[in-house]
Formats: C-alpha cells, structure tokens, sequence
C-alpha cells in the first residue's frame, strides 16, 4: 500500500490571541470541505516546535526501552483515573473486539487546563493525579510538549467552530467543566519482535472517543485510514505537520455532517514506530446535542444527546482489559 498524502490546513490564523483576518473565513470553508469528505487531513501553523516534539519522542524511547517490571510501576490499574502505562495486549481498539489485544504499549496521561489533578474529583472519574516515569527528563518534557499541543488543539477547534457556523470559542467554552485533553505515548514495536497472530494489529480499527484528536508521530508510518468508499489508504505523515481527525462526539455534534473515519495501525516490519495523540473531549458534564447549524429543514437529529464524560468513560470500558474482565481471557 503506497502512503497517501491527506490534504494540509494552515491553522496559524487561529492563534490565541491572533487578530481577525479574512483568511480564516477561507480556512474554515476549507477545512469543512474536508471533514465532509475523508474526516482526516493535516496542519501547519499549529505552533508545536520541532525541538519540543524531539525532546519528548527521546523521553518516550527512554521509557519504553526500560524492563518489563520497571514499566508496570506506573500500570493503568493503580489508577483510579485511567493514567498510567499500558501494556502489549492489554487493550483491544478493534470495535468489534474480532482480534487479539493491540500490539503496543502507551502511556496515558491528562491534565486539563493545568498540567496535572493533584486529587481525584467527585463524580469526575476521569480527573485526578497523573503516574510519571521515574525519569525526570520525561515530566518536563512533557510538559513543555503538552502546552505547545493543547495550543495547537485549541487552534483546530476554532477553525472547526467557524466552519460550523458558531463562534470561534464555542467549542473551548461548553458549560460542564473544563475540555479534557488527554495525551497519549505509544509505542509499536516491530512486526519481527512481537510475531502477530491471525488479524492481530498495532492498533485495531476503530473510531476516536471525543471532538477531535490531534497526533504527531516519528515518519515511520504504518497508520491507516478508511476512506468513506470503505477503502484502506496507508497516511504520509512530514515531520512539520500533525495529522487531526474527527471524533464520535464531533459526529453526534454535527449530525453527521462530519464523520469518525475509522483507522488503525500497522506495525512495521523491523523498526518501531512511536506517535503521540492529543484526545480532545468536551467537558465531563456537557451535554453533546445535533447543533442548530447541522441540521437541515425538515430534518431530526440522528443521534440522542449525550454526556461527553459518560461516553468517553463507557467507550474506555469496552477496550481496556484492567476495566473490563472480559477482555482479560
């Protein structure tokens, strides 16, 4: 499969803090052109520094060439808000769970408005105290890549908002908390360590949880695409650009107008490929309806609202073997 150039969206004029200009009108029509079309496309202008994204790709090779046991210190399931190492297996991304566990690991972290939760909030189950590597190299530089990201989403989603015929805040300021930013380290190691069974992939088909996601990866490659034919295209990813794609709740938002793609990862060969997603989810208590803009005379909305923070919670629940036993055998 030759990769597959998607096409690129300059989101600079999207800065916080920027002034109105006329290009974003033209970026917004763009950019609504395309998720009407394929759903994925890349940025420039997203602010993310070239050096930030290599000092935190160094950091997560650091930690995923640590021991087994070393690892499994900071597991997923001594968290009681999903932060914490993944290991190979343990999860299944594939939406109708017909293959084996993902052939990856992660690191999972959140961190809204601020870089951490120091507690546990009531009736918020995703909020709370992140698990860090021992490395100290592996905080600060997460931090400084996950500000630089969070800005680059915050661009995206107004560019989104525009196009959508809202105001340019209306997706970064719902009522019900704050947006969850949740930040992803992966690894995939090669096809040749890991000898995948019948159908098993680094990463099963599926489609993203909240708004938007928004992920930068080595140029390896090895992600895949759905097309909305239902064909598979293999993505090119530049160093300089972030792949964005739409999320389920953006779907529900929408009314369909914009839809998940579904994607999935291919190990490669004899190398490992290691990528960061940003998942982008509306606050915990908002409440997810068919927007006003999407919906056409004489149509009804296709979807129920929905609780962004339930949704997320229950699609967790269905892919994760530490919150759900079935998955474990």
């Amino acid at each position: 499969m030759s990769p597959t150039a998607l096409p690129t969206i300059d989101v600079s004029s999207f800065a916080t803090g920027a002034p109105p200009t006329p290009v974003q009108d033209a970026t917004a029509a763009e950019l609504d052109r395309i998720c009407r079309e394929i759903g994925f496309f890349l940025v420039t202008g997203h602010g993310v520094e070239a050096e930030v994204k290599a000092a935190m790709m160094a950091a997560m090779r650091r930690f995923f060439a640590l021991p087994a046991e070393e690892k499994q210190r900071i597991a997923i399931g001594n968290s009681p808000c999903h932060r914490g190492y993944v290991a190979i297996a343990e999860e299944i991304l594939d939406d109708a769970h017909e293959t084996a566990g993902d052939l990856k690991e992660s690191i999972d972290t959140g961190g809204e408005h601020g870089p951490d939760h120091p507690e546990v909030r009531a009736g918020v189950p995703m909020f709370g105290p992140n698990q860090f590597p021992a490395d100290p190299g592996f905080r600060a530089a997460w931090e400084a890549y996950r500000e630089q990201a969070i800005e680059a989403a915050r661009r995206v989603q107004r560019a989104m908002a525009r196009a959508l015929g809202m105001p340019d805040e209306f997706l970064l300021d719902r009522p019900g908390g704050e947006v969850m930013y949740h930040l992803r380290h992966l690894h995939y190691p090669p096809q040749d360590t890991v000898a995948p069974g019948p159908n098993q992939l680094g990463c099963g088909a599926h489609t993203d949880y909240g708004t938007v996601t928004l992920l930068a990866d080595d140029g390896v490659g090895g992600l895949q695409v759905m097309r909305r034919d239902g064909a598979w295209i293999e993505v090119a990813v530049p160093e300089d650009r972030l792949v964005v794609n739409i999320g389920d709740l953006m779907a529900i938002w929408t009314n369909d107008r914009w839809v998940s793609n579904p994607h999935r990862v291919i190990n490669p060969p004899h190398t490992d490929r290691y990528s960061m997603p940003l998942f982008v989810t509306p606050p915990f208590h908002a409440e997810i309806s068919c927007l006003e803009t999407c919906l056409q005379p004489g149509e009804t909305p296709r979807y129920q609202s929905q609780r962004a923070g339930a949704y997320l919670v229950g699609r967790l629940d269905a892919t994760h073997s530490y919150r759900n036993p079935l998955l474990a055998g």
